[in-house]
């Protein structure tokens, strides 16, 4: 039979918790006018009617976990481009606010939700840019908005498939890097897979047309084309342009290069990497 000391501590910390997730209810909901209306949108973005086949959106209800996300992270400036929100880093913006929602991560129709709410924002915004932008909108860099909300929805489809957090992280890392150092044409793709939007479909097109795929050497941080990128066969996430970046990054590339038999204090002689 439990004791009662236990029983207290289970009912102190569900106070605790609910207390919490009250006062964050509280704390954004008045941001909840920063992404509703562009999720909301279905027949009409910017000036130009879209001929997209995505059901009806999704009824939103007043209080959920997922609702409450969504708040937080307008509250912290990922849905206004014109903000700088408060975490510099998207792989910092996954764990840490997921942290404070537990059930989001956790409860199959509260994730789903979040999901079906990021995609539609990121869809409507890249649709109603790209319409107002031009052929410019492509060549553009990408914003830090736009790759926080991918890696948020990315992480989230892998909580749905993995319990284990290394595992996620792990398999966040390689998406997160082609967002955070690629240009538009990832980004596009992403949400275009998950979506059935004629819209995005031509998108993606006029996207593979235009732009190359890129990312960046980690060593002198110059942009390449991703075909001529080396792929660190440790971690198989880091990419450098040549050998040589690749030996003057090492000294700090192998603090987090997760394979352990190139955790080495230098660079063993015979470590290959190859072409990503």
């Amino acid at each position: 039979m439990p004791s009662r000391k236990k029983a207290r501590g289970r009912q102190n910390r569900a106070k605790k918790e609910a207390t919490r997730t009250a006062d964050l209810r509280t704390l954004w909901a008045d941001t909840r006018t920063l992404w509703e209306p562009m999720v909301l949108r279905s027949n009409r973005l910017g000036t130009a009617p879209c001929e997209h086949m995505l059901t009806s959106p999704p009824q939103i209800p007043q209080e959920s976990h997922a609702v409450s996300f969504m708040n937080c992270l307008a509250g912290k400036g990922f849905f206004d481009n014109q903000a700088t929100p408060i975490f510099r880093h998207p792989r910092e913006l996954n764990y840490r606010v997921l942290r404070y929602f537990p059930e989001v991560r956790k409860e199959e129709s509260e994730r789903s939700l979040a999901i079906d709410l990021l995609l539609r924002f990121v869809r409507n915004v890249l649709v109603r840019d790209s319409r107002i932008e031009g052929a410019t909108w492509f060549h553009n860099q990408i914003t830090q908005n736009e790759a926080a909300i991918c890696c948020m929805i990315h992480v989230l489809e892998l909580f749905g498939e993995y319990s284990d957090l290394y595992e996620v992280e792990r398999r966040a890392i390689k998406m997160d890097n082609k967002f955070i150092f690629g240009n538009r044409r990832d980004i596009v793709k992403f949400v275009a897979k998950r979506l059935p939007c004629s819209c995005l479909k031509e998108l993606h097109h006029a996207a593979r047309m235009k732009v190359a795929k890129v990312n960046k050497c980690f060593g002198c941080q110059k942009q390449c084309l991703r075909s001529e990128l080396y792929v660190c066969t440790g971690c198989e996430c880091a990419h450098y342009c040549s050998k040589e970046c690749q030996r003057a990054d090492w000294s700090k590339h192998k603090k987090c290069c997760n394979n352990p038999e190139v955790m080495r204090r230098d660079l063993p002689a015979d470590h290959i990497f190859v072409r990503n």
